[in-house]
């Protein structure tokens, strides 16, 4: 890429996408003009993005200087060896939410719970435990009063959950004979670096209801209370900022950041903005090599890139000039003549 004469030049020119032919030379054996212009008809070709840094370079006969952006690269892309492009077009998160209908709970139940002195316990099993170090489940309870309708039991059930906000995972909310309860967002998890990573509160819920009164070990008993669970579960996006922002912190390894939590080892700047919205597109590709026992292997590889226009979304297609226009058009003129190799069949269960 040619440099530009004024630094502050360089600042339009970062996050811009570069797309380099990588073949020896064109189809018909003449030299390429230009490696860095789009050619449909090239077999081997890399993806980069422009980056804030930048060296200087003299040019002694002119006496003029000249700054240079430093692209990061992705690995050669063989067209012949590519087996998937995936676009990811921006979803907005959405949290879990259960919904508890009170409302064909049977008269008899209702009878007998009104008596007083019934416990109602409300039991929410959470599924996203193994990243964090709390409890797998909580209960909340409410002891009936005498004259209790199902619209006291989830006002009673709602204020405990509320007067715990040390162990509280999900807001709640009273709707005539309907408890609705949504799961709280992580709040560990908001900076761009940061250790943890995304997550979201995964929870179900049972309930079942308890009668003192009752006759020997039947006092002991649990009983379904009848109420009607309506669950919605939340929607993650691949490339939600903090997932993305989880990505780019994982390929630091590549860059020989052994110690991503330690301060005094040098760290590379983020560039994922976690309130940003993302678009992405995957390609998977398996390119051929040569093995130091002359054998020729496939080894699978993948480049990831999402992108965002000032913050907000702007649809895969838009991403690099409409890079997957570009590549589909590569593939369909490059794969009828080297068709990939599947390796589908490799891998034999009753051998391995």
């Amino acid at each position: 890429m040619e440099g530009v004469a004024r630094k502050e030049d360089l600042k339009n020119l970062v996050g811009k996408f570069v797309f380099m032919n990588c073949d020896p030379a064109k189809q018909d054996g003449t030299p390429i003009d230009d490696v860095l212009k789009f050619d449909a008809n090239c077999d081997r070709f890399k993806i980069g993005v422009v980056t804030k840094d930048f060296y200087e370079k003299f040019d002694k006969k002119n006496s003029t200087t000249v700054f240079i952006p430093i692209i990061k690269w992705s690995n050669i892309i063989n067209v012949a060896d590519i087996k998937s492009i995936t676009k990811l077009d921006y979803v907005k998160d959405t949290e879990d939410t259960i919904t508890i209908d009170f409302t064909d709970i049977a008269a008899e139940t209702m009878d007998l719970i009104s008596n007083g002195g019934c416990p109602i316990v409300l039991r929410l099993t959470f599924k996203d435990m193994p990243t964090r170090i709390r409890k797998w489940t909580e209960s909340y309870s409410y002891v009936t009063k005498p004259g209790d309708t199902a619209e006291d039991i989830i006002a009673g059930l709602a204020k405990d959950i509320a007067q715990h906000p040390k162990r509280q995972r999900v807001y709640v909310k009273a709707n005539g004979k309907k408890l609705i309860l949504e799961a709280m967002t992580y709040s560990d998890d908001e900076s761009a670096r940061n250790e943890n990573v995304a997550a979201k509160v995964r929870f179900d819920a049972n309930m079942y209801w308890m009668n003192p009164q009752a006759p020997g070990w039947a006092s002991n008993n649990k009983y379904d209370l009848g109420v009607k669970f309506i669950k919605k579960a939340g929607v993650t996006y691949p490339a939600s900022g903090k997932l993305v922002r989880d990505r780019e912190r994982g390929t630091f390894d590549y860059m020989g950041v052994l110690h991503r939590s330690c301060w005094y080892d040098p760290q590379p700047d983020m560039v994922t903005n976690i309130d940003n919205k993302y678009d992405g597109i995957t390609i998977e590709f398996e390119n051929q090599y040569h093995t130091a026992d002359d054998l020729w292997r496939r080894t699978k590889q993948t480049v990831e890139i999402y992108a965002s226009n000032n913050g907000e979304a702007m649809g895969s297609d838009a991403i690099a000039d409409g890079l997957v226009a570009k590549l589909q058009t590569l593939i369909a003129s490059r794969q009828n003549i080297a068709n990939p190799i599947s390796n589908s069949a490799a891998y034999n269960p009753e051998k391995y």
